[in-house]
């Protein structure tokens, strides 16, 4: 998504999309991320002479597989980004290290050629916003870790086995 700053007019101006996840694929680093439907994108953009604030939300439905049965699941992922672009080349305004980060921790951005291309900050924001951990559900039981059975389907007899190699075995022993 590409943003013209001449042609757009002074204030506030909000825009909408609907993009397919195909067009962020050479953008994304994980190859793992598997999107259930379009990639909604809504942008506020605030207009101050040159300057640009962005104020973005991105919504999409993810397929991934749970951390603990490994069953397939969609997950909502919802992301923001916000910053502010100002004109001018970022190797201009950056004299130190201590500069850089500064400018950086404000979230303020550059832009040339009059165009803001938020491209690579939806695919910023969405990695942001990936989980870490998804589950299927909150109480998901995994998988049973000696037989490999869903034990959310149905429970194993690995569990009731008092024979089990754990090499911390001893110390679970109460003295019974």
């Amino acid at each position: 998504m590409k943003i013209a700053i001449p042609s757009l007019p002074a204030g506030r101006n909000v825009f909408e999309t609907f993009a397919q996840p195909s067009e962020y694929d050479e953008l994304f680093q994980r190859k793992d991320i598997e999107f259930a439907g379009l990639i909604h994108v809504t942008v506020v953009a605030t207009r101050m002479n040159d300057d640009l604030y962005v104020d973005m939300r991105i919504q999409a439905s993810l397929r991934v597989q749970c951390s603990r049965c490994l069953e397939p699941v969609e997950s909502p992922l919802d992301a923001r980004f916000e910053g502010l672009f100002v004109p001018g080349r970022q190797e201009e305004r950056m004299d130190s290290a201590a500069h850089k980060a500064e400018w950086e921790s404000q979230r303020v951005l550059f832009y040339q050629g009059g165009v803001v291309d938020l491209d690579e900050y939806i695919v910023e924001a969405i990695t942001l916003a990936l989980p870490m951990k998804p589950l299927c559900k909150p109480d998901c039981k995994g998988i049973c870790p000696s037989c490999g059975n869903n034990m959310n389907e149905n429970d194993c007899k690995c569990s009731d086995r008092d024979d089990w190699n754990h090499p911390f075995k001893k110390l679970f022993n109460t003295g019974g």
